[in-house]
């Protein structure tokens, strides 16, 4: 379990950051009851970073191709759920209303990928992102 810092952030961004936290803390408890049945939602699980404890995030999901699922992160590797995954790449993530073992790997923003998400998943980065990245999640079985 890794507990490295944040990455460096410039004082207008960890403002902005700040404020959208506390939207999300206000959306995300509701959301994930949703997430994971509704088409547009997935809910991730990944084991937190400094506790070990399972973390569940919803997430608006992207593109599916084959057994690789694409969410991307508003907040980029700022995102506590990528720092998490990043510490431990085995996650789990309930798709149309199942639970499905996984590996996660963060990539860079690629618009080509982008292109390919609903308007409501590609509107979080253009209206909310900071340095948004995209996260590639590998289905492996049925959990």
């Amino acid at each position: 379990m890794s507990s490295e810092p944040a990455p460096a952030i410039e004082e207008p961004q960890r403002r902005r950051r700040s404020r959208h936290r506390i939207l999300w803390k206000i959306i995300n408890p509701p959301t994930r009851r949703l997430a994971g049945f509704a088409p547009w939602w997935v809910l991730l699980e990944a084991k937190g970073r400094r506790t070990g404890r399972p973390r569940k995030t919803p997430l608006a999901r992207g593109p599916i191709d084959g057994n690789v699922v694409w969410v991307n992160s508003v907040h980029g590797r700022y995102a506590h759920w990528v720092r998490n995954l990043e510490a431990t790449p085995e996650v789990r993530i309930k798709l149309s209303g199942r639970w499905h073992n996984a590996y996660a790997t963060v990539h860079e923003y690629d618009e080509a990928v982008v292109r390919r998400f609903n308007l409501y998943a590609r509107s979080g980065p253009r209206t909310l992102g900071i340095d948004p990245v995209l996260v590639r999640i590998e289905l492996r079985s049925h959990a």
